[in-house]
């Protein structure tokens, strides 16, 4: 009997040690901050409290600038104080993509892997051009951004000004579409403002989603030049996706991890790439820019039909 109470003794302060060891494994595999667009979970993710650095209003959202160790995040604040995380930058590594849907927009070297002048539509804290000045030097960036309140939290939060190969211009991206002459090799369309009547739920502009204005934007192309959009996840976003099908010669669509939200590719190439062909190219990106995720991993998640 005192065997028995023994031995049952032992099972419970082993079981009470694989509870403790799990629980601390649970918390240091806590998921991640929410991407672009997505309510976040736990206050930003991570251990503790970030501190609150900046809290402004401007024409067109509520930011909020919260710092946590070394990486700095870029909220905005909805109507109901529904905190969105926007960018997000770890001030020792820029370049190093925090949000997963910053990485799969770069999916876009794996169909041109030769870019020469780009431009991104919305700014954010600036993640995207931070990966583009480390790890494609040469290429032309010009940056879009209709708040002037981003462009200036930006430059003193984020360290993302204009320099020799990165020209931020302030204007709605809609009128810039207008009245540029400039051709870009791939556009990356990341803008988002507060939901309204003239947004989708996400907060994106309903008149920079139209079939319309996805074929003015191909003038502004390089031949076999590409549009890469961030479509988070909501109910119409299937109806997204068709538009950009039925008004690109081809499209490819990569499933983000969480959310349900895509990065779709639609390309001005005629000919489409095989499956195999993207995750070989993919492969090879890997080696070619040795960056901390794997493009290999992000063409796994294309779409096969």
């Amino acid at each position: 009997e005192w065997d028995m109470d023994r031995t049952n003794t032992a099972r419970m302060v082993l079981i009470g040690a694989v509870l403790v060891v799990g629980g601390a494994i649970a918390v240091w595999y806590w998921p991640p901050p929410a991407t672009n667009g997505e309510v976040a979970d736990n206050g930003g993710g991570g251990l503790g409290r970030p501190r609150t650095e900046l809290v402004t209003r401007s024409k067109f959202s509520t930011i909020k600038i919260t710092r946590e160790g070394q990486v700095r995040t870029l909220w905005f604040v909805r109507d109901n104080n529904e905190e969105v995380i926007e960018s997000q930058v770890n001030l020792d590594s820029p370049y190093d993509l925090l949000i997963s849907y910053t990485r799969y927009m770069f999916m876009s070297y794996a169909f041109r892997p030769k870019q020469e002048k780009v431009l991104i539509v919305g700014l954010g804290g600036g993640a995207m051009v931070h990966f583009m000045k480390a790890y494609d030097p040469k290429c032309k960036v010009d940056c879009v951004e209709i708040d002037p309140k981003i462009v200036e939290v930006a430059d003193k939060y984020f360290g993302v000004r204009s320099d020799d190969n990165v020209k931020i211009i302030t204007e709605d991206a809609f009128e810039y579409f207008k009245r540029t002459e400039a051709k870009y090799d791939v556009i990356y369309m990341d803008a988002f403002l507060k939901p309204s009547s003239k947004t989708d739920s996400t907060g994106v502009p309903l008149r920079l989603k139209t079939i319309q204005f996805y074929r003015d934007l191909q003038k502004k192309l390089t031949p076999d030049g590409m549009v890469v959009f961030n479509i988070n996840g909501h109910d119409e976003m299937e109806s997204d996706v068709k538009n950009i099908r039925d008004a690109f010669p081809q499209a490819y669509a990569f499933v983000l991890p969480r959310f349900g939200g895509l990065v779709v590719v639609g390309s001005m190439t005629e000919k489409r790439l095989p499956f195999e062909t993207i995750v070989r190219d993919s492969a090879e990106l890997d080696r070619r820019f040795r960056a901390s995720f794997s493009f290999e991993l992000i063409a796994r998640t294309m779409r096969q039909r």
